[in-house]
């Protein structure tokens, strides 16, 4: 099973609303596709780096704080899993 499955997976088991799994998949995904489009090999690997520039890219490119937050939040909640 993928890493973002496993996730899925995991927030069912813990009770999570649906709308909030959506959520947190939803991000994670988009996270990942940022990742691939630059190159990363592993972009369920959660690195430092490469959270800080996500979140350049996401103020970048006029995201509202709170979504950036949100954004950001689901994937802390993806790397406690």
């Amino acid at each position: 099973m993928n890493p973002i499955a496993e996730f899925e997976q995991y927030l069912v088991e813990n009770g999570t609303a649906p709308k909030t799994i959506e959520s947190y998949v939803g991000d994670v995904k988009g996270f990942c596709v940022y990742l691939e489009g630059m190159g990363v090999e592993q972009p369920t690997d959660l690195k430092r780096f490469y959270v800080s520039s996500y979140k350049s890219h996401l103020t970048e490119n006029k995201y509202a704080v709170a979504t950036i937050n949100k954004k950001i939040n689901s994937l802390q909640a993806f790397n406690c899993s």
